[in-house]
């Protein structure tokens, strides 16, 4: 009953220093913590960028293996535990893209839901921006876009993920959903995706 107690209260949980600290002495309970909470939105990352689920699953799992190989030299300093993983996650969904592009193989459409974005914000991108539109745009407004609507990630959120202010990050999300708006518009049309409920 005292082991009982003694699990569910884990103070560790709120102290993300100490989380730091005690997964660079492997404490198994801190990585199985981190990998529940944060693969599904790795994972999600990287489908957004790869759109496949093997090759996605593979570099989701890889980010932990690359994050256990690392904690050593990640020093804490108020970063996010999110945002370190989300650099790794970076890096190698980048490096699978360019494997992928060299060996011939296809990337699958990627899609940019923007259901919870304000009306005039869904309006501008019609729901929907594909692969087409995401790889013409310059890094951070592609990263900005799958991490605020992809992922739905708050915005509060997503700046500390990019290691910016909030109103910096509102700044560059305006102007990437007017890039995509350009781009979109002088390609092809978008292809929309049904709203929530309908068939």
């Amino acid at each position: 009953m005292a082991f009982q107690a003694e699990h569910q209260t884990r103070p560790w949980e709120d102290d993300e220093a100490e989380q730091v600290r005690l997964a660079q002495a492997r404490a198994s309970e801190v990585w199985a913590y981190w990998h529940d909470a944060y693969y599904p939105v790795i994972y999600r990352y990287a489908f957004a960028r790869l759109g496949n689920k093997e090759d996605s699953e593979d570099t989701a799992s890889q980010v932990f293996l690359e994050a256990i190989r690392s904690i050593d030299r990640f020093s804490y300093r108020g970063q996010p535990v999110i945002a370190w993983l989300y650099g790794i996650a970076h890096h190698l969904v980048s490096r699978r893209r360019r494997e992928m592009a060299r060996g011939g193989g296809s990337l699958g459409e990627t899609y940019l839901e923007t259901s919870e974005a304000p009306e005039h914000e869904t309006s501008t991108v019609d729901r929907l921006v594909l692969t087409s539109v995401l790889e013409k745009l310059k890094d951070e407004h592609r990263e900005v876009l799958i991490l605020r609507f992809m992922l739905d990630l708050p915005s509060k959120e997503v700046a500390r993920l990019l290691g910016k202010n909030q109103l910096a990050t509102y700044s560059l999300q305006v102007r990437a959903l007017s890039a995509a708006r350009r781009i979109a518009t002088s390609t092809r049309p978008l292809r929309v995706l049904p709203q929530r409920g309908q068939q």
